[in-house]
Parts: C-alpha cells; sequence; structure tokens
C-alpha cells in the first residue's frame, strides 16, 4: 500500500512527527502501519556515523525491511535520516517495483534547533553536538523536482525566541502545524507508481542512455585513478563538470576494485533508469561514497 520516507536532520523531532502522522492515520480508521526507524531492532547506534563501513550496512538493512514490509494492504514509514539522495532513490524505486503510492515528508530544520532539541534526550538517544553539525553539512536536502523525491511535504521545525515559550512551542515538533490531510489524501486515495518494463527487471533498450551510462562512469572511474595520486585522506575530489558531487577520499581505491563497484552500479542502473547525464554523474558518486571503508 503506501509508502512514506521520513527525512531530516539529527534530532529534529522526525519520530515526534511520525507519531502524530500515525494517530491521525487510526484516527480515520487506518491502522495496518509498520515504523521502519533507525533504533528499532537493527542494532544501531549512533556511532555508526563516524564508520563508513557500518551505516553503509545501517543502509543495507533499512532497505530490506522496507522490501520485507511493503505490501498492498500495509503503511510503511521509513523513519531515518534518509540524508543521502541515491538511497532515496533506491527506496522510490522499491516502491515503484510495488506499485504503491509514494511520498517524501522533509523535517527542515537547522543546526541550532536540532542541538536544542538533542538536549532534552536520553544520553543514549542524543548525537555529541560536533556530530550533529556534520550530519548537516553532509545532508543532501530532497528536492520536490526530483521524481524520487516527490510528492515532497515540507514541515518547518524551529527554535523561536526562547523568551515566549508558547510561541517556542507552536514551532516544535510536538505542536508544529503539519499537512495531515494532505499526506493521508495523496498515499491513500492518490496515484500509485505503475511499475514499467525497467522496474520490473526487463532491461532497457535505449541506446543513448546506455552509452551515456557506460561513459560518464568510465570517466568518474578514470578522474578518481589520476587524482587519488596525490590525494591525501580527508581530501575531496571533483570527479566531473557535469556534477557539484565529490569524491571523499580515505584511501587509494585500485582499479580494479572500482571497476567492480561501477559494473554493480551500471547493473542496478540498468533496471532502475533515470534522465540526464548529471543525474547519472551525481548517484554514482553517491554511490562510490557509500561503498568507501
Amino acid at each position: 500500500m503506501p509508502f512514506l520516507v521520513v527525512t531530516g536532520g539529527p534530532a529534529c523531532g522526525k519520530t515526534t512527527i511520525v507519531d502524530r502522522i500515525v494517530k491521525y492515520f487510526e484516527e480515520r480508521q487506518f491502522s495496518k502501519i509498520v515504523i521502519i526507524k533507525d533504533d528499532q531492532g537493527l542494532n544501531f547506534n549512533r556511532a555508526h556515523y563516524n564508520d563508513s563501513h557500518k551505516e553503509r550496512m545501517h543502509r543495507n538493512a533499512l532497505r530490506s525491511e522496507v522490501q520485507k514490509h511493503l505490501s498492498k494492504e500495509t503503511l510503511v514509514i521509513c523513519d531515518a535520516l534518509n540524508y543521502i539522495k541515491g538511497f532515496r532513490y533506491e527506496l522510490f524505486c522499491i516502491a515503484k517495483q510495488s506499485q504503491t503510492t509514494y511520498a517524501v515528508l522533509l523535517c527542515d530544520s537547522n543546526v541550532e534547533t536540532s542541538q536544542f532539541l538533542n538536549a532534552g534526550k536520553l544520553e543514549s538517544e542524543s548525537y555529541p553536538e560536533e556530530k550533529i553539525e556534520e550530519l548537516y553539512f553532509r545532508y543532501e536536502r530532497p528536492d520536490g523536482k526530483n521524481r524520487w523525491d516527490s510528492p515532497l511535504f515540507a514541515v518547518s521545525i524551529f527554535k523561536t525566541n526562547p523568551d515566549n515559550p508558547s510561541e517556542m512551542e507552536e514551532h516544535l515538533p510536538r505542536n508544529v502545524e503539519l499537512p495531515l490531510e494532505d499526506i493521508y489524501s495523496w498515499l491513500i486515495e492518490g496515484k500509485e507508481l505503475k511499475a514499467n518494463l525497467s522496474t520490473q527487471t526487463a532491461p532497457i533498450s535505449s541506446t543513448s542512455f546506455l552509452h551515456d551510462l557506460d561513459k560518464i562512469t568510465q570517466a568518474i572511474v578514470k578522474s578518481i585513478i589520476e587524482q587519488q595520486r596525490n590525494a591525501v585522506p580527508g581530501d575531496e575530489l571533483i570527479i566531473s563538470s557535469n556534477t557539484n558531487a565529490k569524491i571523499k577520499f580515505y584511501r587509494i581505491r585500485t582499479l580494479a576494485e572500482l571497476s567492480r563497484l561501477r559494473n554493480q552500479f551500471i547493473n542496478y542502473t540498468k533496471s532502475h533508469p533515470v534522465e540526464g547525464s548529471a543525474i547519472i554523474a551525481s548517484l554514482f558518486v553517491d554511490f562510490l561514497n557509500s561503498m568507501s571503508q
């Protein structure tokens, strides 16, 4: 049935927002709801964001849980940072394969507000302040122009004047106005994503797409091989004029490793085609960054 991807910065109140959405749906007599979130049976702790390998394994676990629960009868809500656009694209493709309605909810906030809300959490559930800043820096904001971020609903969560508690509470997760009716109408009564030949695993036949996919990914691999010779850990490699995305350099990667990852990306993207060379380049960079260890 419906699939809602919730995204936003760390400790900005996403789970509180999700609880309010669930309550609204239940009041509308829709109670078949599964919430998939970071800290629910996925062996997750916030230190995973310090380790790219553990973070990648956690995204794999989130993806598997979504695939397991998504069905015609159940509302699935993925309550996590979901801050990488390439990962949101993968979730979109899962929804399309399931021929279900799909939407993205952006909990739009900032570092100051997240740090304020984080201070009220238990130590085991909170982030170090510097990690909040880092994750906001890494956050790839959804864009409703992208089909995998559409339809995009947004909620602004921010800390206002602390001298006026009632005004401040009005904009925090417990009380901020939510587009509940719009979300319900779209997910329950809206247009389902139709599986096309590509999402049903048939190979895409567009020669131009395959040519662009091969050419762009090959050029990116070549650029990485050349630039990493003089790079030091922590550098960011600018690898394509087609995108502003950058490769985060942690270690030397061999041509064999990059070729293997390139083949994985090509095989996946053939079944989930995108339009435009800039999007191909950006998604491949995201993929390589997510596979760094």
